[in-house]
């Protein structure tokens, strides 16, 4: 108890120790500080050593991406700070004052000037903001900024896309020997960030490289990554669904007189869709077009060519009986006809003699136009499930990859 105690009395005894200036003091020290002061001289005595600025970059939030234009909004802060030797003071002098906040316009800032901005190119920091300066001479600036930058979009695998975004940032009027620039952190810092309900950030990074022309380009990367639950839900299941039953309209009795409706909704749907999708993706065709675009055009052209193909089941189950049957035609309805009644035996024990029978007798009996029919609404039955379940797995092998 009696330790406790003495801590309290402790930090009680040191903040009073350290606020103890006053208003006369502070004033006398920005009036110091800032006589002769010229802001347009960089720090550092010794000119054969670079000035050494830290950086470190916190994400607020995600205001926008727009994939049509390229524009990626966010809201962030970089903390910068550096050694100024013409800032510094003792502390005596002032009755302990150890920092003060000085209007950022009437420093020396390192000027880092966004390259690659949406509209209009600008630099760091405004009027509003001030700069925290200690007694050390250390330089303390949080420049808090809504970016707007140019950030090419590719969405090859919409709507599981992923997409890397970059704040590229210049230190004007300074070769590359005299301001050299170091992250704190290699990533950024997400303890203030608000989540975005379409973007996930998956991973961020922190850098300085060179440029072709040898000078230092600061980099604040993020990888982005599409929030799917969404799209899965309104968009990919359902486009499967409504493909999926394009095989099923050979299913419908053909004397039901709704083949051919049923098959134009089912094309009438995907188009929508297809109508839905391009109105969310960008219009230009670099890097890639979406993956998904490519898959509705192969749905749309697949419920075209099953319109046509109702269109002949409906013909063929129609022909006249006395019409003569191909026989490459008819030895395929005979094939299907073996196929089907070795099924019936497999099932039904009782009657194997029965079915021997009627295997031997009409495997090479007359095939009539119904049967045709039948036989031509097997096959593009199982072809188009067939091509749906390949197609399925392909798409989700190549996005998921």
């Amino acid at each position: 108890m009696e330790h406790l105690l003495f801590k309290i009395f402790l930090i009680c005894f040191t903040e009073d120790f350290v606020f103890a200036y006053t208003l006369t003091n502070e004033q006398n020290l920005h009036t110091a500080l800032l006589t002769g002061y010229n802001k347009d001289l960089r720090p550092g005595t010794d000119r054969t050593y670079p000035l050494e600025v830290n950086a470190t970059f916190y994400l607020f939030s995600i205001k926008e991406f727009d994939l049509d234009t390229g524009k990626f909004s966010l809201t962030g802060v970089f903390q910068v700070n550096w050694y100024d030797e013409r800032l510094s003071w003792d502390l005596a002098t002032y009755n302990q004052t150890n920092s003060t906040s000085i209007p950022q316009q009437k420093l020396w800032l390192p000027d880092l000037i966004n390259v690659n901005p949406y509209e209009n190119i600008r630099g760091l920091g405004s009027d509003l903001i001030k700069v925290i300066v200690f007694y050390t001479g250390m330089c303390d600036w949080y420049a808090l900024q809504a970016f707007e930058v140019i950030c090419d979009a590719d969405v090859t695998k919409f709507p599981f896309d992923t997409q890397y975004c970059t704040l590229k940032f210049f230190i004007w009027g300074y070769q590359p020997n005299e301001v050299n620039v170091n992250f704190i952190s290699s990533k950024m810092i997400l303890t203030l960030y608000t989540e975005n309900g379409i973007w996930e950030v998956a991973d961020s990074i922190c850098h300085t490289q060179s440029n072709v022309y040898g000078y230092k380009e600061i980099v604040v990367g993020l990888h982005l990554k599409r929030r799917t639950a969404y799209y899965v839900v309104s968009l990919v299941l359902p486009i499967t669904t409504i493909a999926g039953l394009m095989g099923f309209v050979f299913l419908v009795p053909h004397d039901s007189g709704e083949r051919l409706g049923f098959s134009i909704t089912v094309l009438l749907s995907i188009v929508v869709y297809l109508t839905i999708v391009q109105d969310m993706l960008p219009e230009a065709s670099e890097p890639n077009i979406s993956i998904m675009g490519y898959i509705l055009v192969s749905f749309v052209l697949s419920g075209a060519l099953v319109v046509v193909l109702v269109i002949i089941s409906l013909r063929i189950q129609n022909c006249p009986d006395d019409k003569p049957i191909p026989q490459s035609v008819a030895q395929v309805v005979r094939c299907c006809r073996r196929r089907r009644q070795k099924k019936n035996k497999d099932s039904v024990e009782p009657i194997n003699e029965k079915c021997g029978s009627l295997d031997d007798d009409e495997s090479d009996g007359h095939v009539t136009w119904y049967e045709v029919g039948k036989c031509f609404d097997f096959v593009c039955f199982t072809s188009l499930i067939t091509q749906l379940i390949v197609t399925c797995v392909t798409y989700f092998s190549i996005v998921l990859s």
